[in-house]
């Protein structure tokens, strides 16, 4: 387990972040998952000549300095800015839930 030299601070067992270790800020973070590429239709953007506009997902265990663990979500959408959301592990369950569900009754499992 690494410990920043800066804080004392312990970091996570899960933490991959070496940038971490002499500073103050002192974040961890875990590998981040494969990128989703994704299909955004939303009103507000400018489309593509298919009227699709490209964007991406993925996901990474986040610990900020003074902070409890979270499961960080970075969405990126054409040249918009970033949406970070950060959540609880009780959180991205009900979520990743609610999306399960969500699809099964598009495709009829439900």
């Amino acid at each position: 387990m690494n410990t920043n030299e800066t804080t004392g601070t312990e970091c996570a067992p899960w933490c991959t972040n070496e940038d971490a270790r002499g500073r103050n800020d002192h974040t961890c973070t875990g590998d981040n998952s494969n990128c989703i590429e994704l299909t955004a239709a939303l009103d507000y953007l400018t489309l593509d000549d298919d009227g699709i506009e490209s964007s991406f997902c993925f996901v990474t265990p986040v610990r900020e300095a003074d902070r409890r663990p979270r499961v960080s979500m970075t969405w990126e959408v054409g040249n918009h800015p970033e949406f970070r959301p950060r959540l609880t592990p009780e959180e991205a369950r009900r979520i990743a839930a609610e999306l399960v569900a969500a699809a099964d009754v598009i495709e009829g499992r439900r």
